[in-house]
This record gives C-alpha cells, sequence and structure tokens, in this order.
C-alpha cells in the first residue's frame, strides 16, 4: 500500500522471553501452535522497510509474561525483562520503534508498580493486556486498582487475545457455578489463534462493558485486536440482553445498562479497532457499521504471522479498502489515527 502505516498489533521476542516459554511448558509452542516464532530486530526493520511501515509498536503477545500460575516472582522477572527489552529498541530506534509494556498480572499489586515504571522509566506508549490472565477477565473487579491507575495516568491499553480459560473462568454469581474443562471440548482440537482468540477477545470485551468498566475508565483507550473478533456480530444481542436485563430480570448480573446508541458513543470516544489478521474482505464490513474509518488502525501481528502472510494481507487490504473508503480515510487507517493515539501517550 502506497501510504506510510503505523503498525499497531505487531509483536517481538527476547532470547530470555524463549527460554521462559520453554520453562513454563509452551513447547513446542504457546496456544497449540506447533512453533514458536522467531524474531530480531533487523529481521523486523527490514519488513518494514519492504512495506513502507515508518513506525511498529511492539507488544509482547500470548501468554504474556506471567506464564506459571502462582509463581508471581517468574511473572514480575519475566515483564521487566522483556519490558527493558523493548524500552532499549526504543531507545537505539526512536523513530521505527515503539512499545506496549507489559504487566505480570494477575498481580495486581507488582501491575501497578509496573504501570508507574514503564511509563515513568521505560517511555512506554501504553500497555498490551491479556484476554484473560489464568481465567481472571478484564471485567473482573479485582482489576479496579490496575483500571484506576490506568485511568489516573490517560494510558492507551492493546488487548491480545490468549488461550481461554474456561475452567477457572471469573463468573458474576456468588459463589461461581462450579466448572470443568469439558464445558468447551474444542478449545484444543484446533490451533487455539484460528479460532479460539476471536472467541475469548469478544468474551473479555463483552465483559469490559456490561460490567461498566470500559464506562467507568473514560480516559483510558482500548485497542480492540482482529478487526473486532467476533465482537461486532454479537453486540446487537448483548445490547438486547443488556435491555431485558434491566426491563425483565431485575438488572440481573448486568450491572451496566448497555444500549447500541451508547456503544457507538463509546467506541467513538475511547476505542480503536486493529486490522491485523483476515479483516478483509467480509470482516470489515462488520465493524464499519459500529464505528467509523478514524477508529481503524493498521496491524501486521507479525512473527506470529509469518511476514510473507502478513504482506499478502497487506495486498488484499490494497485493493478492498478502496472499494470502500476514500485516499484521505485510508491515509488515516494506515497512518494518522494511529499518530493521534500515540500522541496521546507522548511525553
Amino acid at each position: 500500500m502506497s501510504f506510510p502505516k503505523i503498525d499497531v498489533h505487531t509483536h517481538y521476542l527476547t532470547p530470555a522471553y524463549r527460554e521462559a516459554l520453554k520453562k513454563a511448558g509452551h513447547f513446542p509452542g504457546p496456544d497449540g501452535l506447533p512453533f514458536t516464532a522467531d524474531w530480531t530486530a533487523e529481521e523486523h526493520l527490514a519488513f518494514m522497510e519492504r512495506n513502507n511501515i515508518s513506525k511498529a509498536v511492539l507488544s509482547c503477545s500470548s501468554p504474556g509474561t506471567h506464564l506459571i500460575p502462582g509463581d508471581d516472582e517468574f511473572g514480575r522477572e519475566v515483564t521487566r525483562e522483556v519490558n527493558e527489552y523493548a524500552a532499549d529498541l526504543k531507545r537505539k530506534y526512536p523513530t521505527k520503534f515503539g512499545f506496549f509494556a507489559s504487566l505480570p498480572l494477575p498481580d495486581i499489586a507488582s501491575s501497578l508498580l509496573e504501570i508507574d515504571y514503564a511509563l515513568d522509566h521505560l517511555n512506554a506508549d501504553g500497555f498490551v493486556l491479556l484476554s484473560n490472565y489464568h481465567g481472571m477477565y478484564l471485567g473482573d473487579p479485582q482489576l479496579a486498582p490496575v483500571y484506576a491507575k490506568l485511568q489516573a495516568r490517560g494510558a492507551t491499553v492493546f488487548v491480545h487475545p490468549t488461550t481461554p480459560c474456561i475452567a477457572h473462568a471469573y463468573n458474576h454469581s456468588d459463589p461461581p457455578p462450579k466448572r470443568t474443562l469439558d464445558s468447551a471440548p474444542l478449545v484444543d482440537a484446533y490451533m487455539i489463534p484460528m479460532m479460539e482468540f476471536f472467541f475469548d477477545s469478544t468474551r473479555t470485551f463483552v465483559d469490559l462493558l456490561l460490567s461498566g468498566t470500559a464506562a467507568a475508565h473514560p480516559d483510558v483507550s482500548f485497542v480492540v485486536p482482529h478487526c473486532g473478533g467476533a465482537l461486532p456480530s454479537v453486540l446487537d444481542r448483548m445490547c438486547a440482553f443488556s435491555e431485558w436485563s434491566h426491563t425483565t430480570y431485575g438488572a440481573r448480573d448486568i450491572p451496566e445498562k448497555i444500549t447500541a446508541a451508547g456503544v457507538r458513543e463509546m467506541f467513538a470516544k475511547q476505542f480503536y479497532f486493529d486490522l491485523a489478521g483476515t479483516p478483509m474482505p467480509s470482516q470489515i464490513h462488520h465493524i464499519l457499521r459500529w464505528v467509523k474509518s478514524d477508529r481503524l488502525l493498521y496491524g501486521s501481528d507479525v512473527p506470529w504471522t509469518p511476514y510473507v502472510g502478513a504482506e499478502k494481507s497487506l495486498q488484499v487490504m490494497q485493493l478492498e479498502l478502496p472499494k470502500l473508503l476514500g485516499g484521505e480515510e485510508i491515509h488515516g487507517i494506515c497512518e494518522g489515527n494511529a499518530a493521534r493515539l500515540l500522541a496521546k501517550n507522548s511525553r
């Protein structure tokens, strides 16, 4: 695509992080993948040069940095190492690389410290959160101190899907119902990123909306991955159930009354949607029913999407976007919208 681009959904792996994945049992790869991606800054810069990508905002992908349930110390060590590594890259290539810092969730106390450290000492551009942390989804009330800190800092939060954790997932009922892994027998049947990533990001964003978490923190900007995943397809149904809950069921389980108009207003102020993956030719039509083009961002998803695959997706974008939008809107998707978002946290 002729326009320069800012890539907001792109990843890196440090040598130490690869070893941490092995230690935590993610072998030969995480999330049901038969490999762990190879990555070097030099190869990434070459990909950027070939495809007119002016800047890449790096983040650590699934399974994140708190790799062993219950081992908070290891989570802190891995988190700090990947954040320091990304900060060094940003210092070395200030016009080429930015980064979203990782947090050692579900360790709340350490995450609060890491937010300040990443912003004040590492010059992070925001934070990457996973769709769940060992079953803690992003509307979980235990995360209230984290959101309060992110709100106070006016932070940008890029959310990346990970493997669903159905067995121990947070549930609004008290006590939560007993669950078993049999609740989702196909989770491990196919490569998890192909299908379950979409479902898990949808699950966590529905939780963010219905719990009132997103609305309560209006200065936090959220980046939704993969053109919204399955979220646009369930929004009408979510809004309908919210209405029924407050008119028929006595607001059972849904503290925040959500309407389609309210969702559109919130999206227009607080949410962005990246186009990593396969948003065209079909998926993009769904999100454009909920947002204007000024909320869309370019994303490559390399290196977990192979460089050649990302280039093919870019070719499809080059063919399909002009059928939907004008040149000024396409320029915004490629670069302008992301530049505006990154300027929010610039120091």
